[in-house]
């Protein structure tokens, strides 16, 4: 638990975390795994007193295979509104699948529709949590960072990781310029706590994560 309304599930292997939130009428997913893992993230709800079925949002923070996965086996017993960046929300509302990387691990998506269509600065209100939408892109062409409004909270998806850690940039969208200038972004930000698409949440020294991560990543890529 980070607050009494956002939960946060570390992943298994391959697996993004997952995050709940749950406020008022909304329930409402951060990205959703791949789906391999299915019956663990209906436990989970299940022991927050939510369900599968009860599901009204599922934002994601990229399209990549890993976080949006598990869209697949929610569709099949709920009817959310899937979120995510336009710039690969369009192309699945085209019926290009190419940015999840399935076929690159040897998956099988099946387009879906995404009616929850974010830009820079667009803003979710689910009952008392409001999300504030970052174009953070680096990791993929479409990758955001949120704000929890208020919380001093973030959720870094793939752009920053702890200790010092970030998005790999070698995938068809990927750019290394980008992400960097996108870690620089989040440096800049004010913060107590990130949450993201991998490894455990930073709840300690967030803001000081993710100065070491831009300056890594910086030296790393030589921009």
């Amino acid at each position: 638990m980070i607050t009494d309304s956002i939960y946060f599930k570390v992943s298994r292997s391959f697996d993004s975390n997952i995050a709940f939130i749950s406020a008022g009428d909304h329930q409402v997913l951060v990205d959703a795994g791949t789906g391999f893992y299915f019956s663990s993230l209906e436990e989970s709800l299940q022991s927050v007193g939510a369900s599968v079925e009860s599901i009204t949002d599922i934002v994601l923070t990229h399209c990549h295979i890993d976080h949006i996965g598990g869209v697949v086996p929610i569709l099949e017993t709920a009817n959310p509104t899937i979120h995510l960046h336009r710039a690969e929300a369009e192309p699945i509302n085209n019926g290009d699948m190419s940015k999840t990387l399935a076929s690159t691990f040897g998956g099988d998506l099946p387009p879906f529709k995404i009616r929850g269509i974010l830009d820079e600065g667009s803003i979710l209100e689910f009952g008392d949590i409001r999300l504030k939408v970052f174009h953070t892109p680096g990791h993929s062409s479409g990758s955001i960072t949120m704000e929890v409004i208020g919380e001093r909270i973030l959720f870094t998806g793939d752009t920053l990781f702890p200790g010092g850690s970030f998005g790999r940039v070698d995938f068809a969208d990927g750019d290394a310029a980008k992400l960097v200038e996108s870690l620089k972004r989040i440096s800049e930000m004010d913060f107590d706590i990130g949450l993201p698409g991998h490894m455990n949440a930073m709840k300690h020294n967030a803001k000081q994560s993710a100065a070491t991560s831009y300056r890594i990543a910086k030296s790393m890529f030589r921009v």
